[in-house]
């Protein structure tokens, strides 16, 4: 049994966009990830995976 969810191709470019705003510019608003085409569904099934790979970065 696969209780893990599949990770569409959409979602694994909205992750790598989002990780790469934060690194870039800091926290994004829903407004800015919306105008980088980011949708709010999106946003909300992939900003804990950003979170998660923050926190790492600086706990290195």
């Amino acid at each position: 049994m696969n209780t893990k969810p599949e990770i569409t191709k959409a979602d694994r470019r909205d992750r790598e966009v989002m990780l790469k705003l934060y690194q870039d510019r800091g926290p994004q608003t829903e407004k800015q990830l919306l105008a980088a085409g980011i949708s709010l569904e999106s946003q909300a099934r992939n900003a804990p995976w950003v979170a998660e790979q923050v926190k790492l970065a600086e706990a290195a």
